[in-house]
């Protein structure tokens, strides 16, 4: 039993450091209501504080127009694929 426990909190550890390896950062205006991407032309030269998208998320931020369009941008589009 005391193998089996260890084993599972291994696999939690494993996991939770994966989730981490790829949880995206995005940045954050100090008055603003969204959040950005590293590129947006919005933070150029503008303070800024960096967070996950979740805990942007968690803390009420929305995502910007031009996040959404970035993240679209990076999506294959359905209509491109080709099924048989």
């Amino acid at each position: 039993m005391k193998k089996l426990m260890v084993i599972m909190m291994g696999v939690v550890m494993a996991l939770s450091a994966v989730t981490m390896a790829f949880a995206e950062n995005v940045f954050v205006t100090k008055n603003g209501k969204v959040y950005h991407h590293a590129e947006s032309p919005f933070i150029k030269n503008r303070e800024t504080t960096k967070m996950t998208k979740e805990e942007a998320e968690a803390k009420g931020y929305k995502p910007s127009k031009s996040y959404l369009k970035a993240q679209a941008s990076q999506k294959p589009e359905a209509s491109k694929v080709k099924v048989n």
